[in-house]
């Protein structure tokens, strides 16, 4: 895998790449950048790439910092978010994000992106964070404001999507909505089996009761559906040494809720972040047969754009899909990406 220098601190982002689709259009081709979640690298996304240039897309598979081939974090920057000042614990989200931007902006150089154009048809980026990977996404938003000129002029001219697919609400900084749970952050369960638990409980599939009540109470948050496998049993061996690492960021999000909270509000609802990504248009992504927690956040944040007026958010909730829609049904996941990025 290749990685990319996105700043003069010599900070590196290691990542996959599905190349430019071959020119059998006219229409210039769109490249959307995907941000991987806990303990899931960048290849998580492989079969989304393979899919790629028959949609006219590119895509580009990140690893975060703390993963395989990227930078590590110092023990500094791995400390602030649990143990910080509110000052440091909000630095190292708004550090993360800019990373990611810095990422995408020297990707857009180095490879001369087409911008969007004028019909919106084709051209320019989209940003996709996936579970806990929309923190970074968000964050890349929220901040845009501290990048130099010259990268927010080429982010205004490419930026057209950003895609948050089933973040859970605690990475947003909300409260665990009541009938939702995760192993992750169950406090009863060893830290050493957390993963893998969570590997099985959140690559399943769930039959909840009638969503459009929304209603916390029709949602099965802990005994899987028997209609069809989890999604580990779809990988193998070499599938899961290529894109799982035993990373967990569990005490990052619970210690940085009202810093998240803040920069979510910012990324999606302020106006001076709609006025220096003009293009920009936010969707939020889950399916019907996933995790409880995706599905509560994607309640919450229709309440959190209500409150405003509506508008700012755009949803679609995919049928049939759990939290790896992406690995499961490729074809099924890339058409919701292809709506989002219109």
């Amino acid at each position: 895998m290749p990685s990319l220098i996105i700043n003069d601190q010599n900070i590196e982002l290691r990542y996959t790449d599905s190349g430019a689709p071959p020119k059998t259009s006219s229409t210039p081709y769109i490249t959307l950048f995907m941000v991987h979640g806990m303990g899931f690298t960048g290849p998580i996304f492989k079969k989304i790439q393979a899919l790629a240039h028959s949609s006219n897309l590119r895509v580009v598979a990140m690893n975060r910092r703390g993963y395989a081939g990227s930078t590590p974090l110092t023990q500094a920057e791995a400390n602030a978010p649990v143990v910080g000042s509110d000052e440091q614990k909000a630095a190292y989200l708004a550090d993360r994000g800019i990373e990611i931007a810095n990422f995408v902006d020297s990707f857009i150089q180095k490879h001369d992106l087409p911008h969007i154009t004028a019909d919106r048809k084709g051209g320019g980026v989209g940003l996709l964070g996936w579970s806990s990977g929309s923190v970074s996404a968000l964050s890349a938003v929220a901040w845009v404001d501290r990048l130099p000129s010259d990268t927010q002029r080429r982010l205004a001219l490419c930026m057209r999507s950003l895609i948050l697919q089933e973040p859970p609400s605690i990475s947003l900084g909300m409260p665990i909505p009541p009938g939702t749970w995760m192993p992750r952050i169950d406090p009863s369960i060893p830290e050493k089996l957390q993963l893998s638990m969570f590997v099985q409980w959140g690559t399943s599939y769930f039959d909840h009761g009638d969503l459009a009540t929304r209603d916390p109470n029709v949602l099965s948050y802990i005994v899987p559906s028997v209609s069809r496998r989890p999604s580990i049993y779809a990988m193998s061996d070499e599938d899961r040494q290529d894109f799982m690492e035993d990373v967990s960021e569990s005490k990052i999000m619970v210690s940085v809720t009202s810093q998240s909270l803040a920069m979510f509000r910012k990324a999606c609802f302020d106006p001076d972040v709609r006025a220096r990504l003009p293009e920009l248009k936010i969707w939020t992504l889950a399916g019907d047969a996933t995790v409880s927690f995706a599905i509560a956040s994607f309640w919450t944040i229709q309440d959190e754009d209500k409150e405003r007026g509506s508008g700012f958010v755009n949803y679609k909730m995919i049928p049939g899909a759990n939290h790896y829609v992406h690995w499961d049904d490729p074809e099924k996941a890339v058409q919701a990406y292809i709506e989002a990025l219109a």
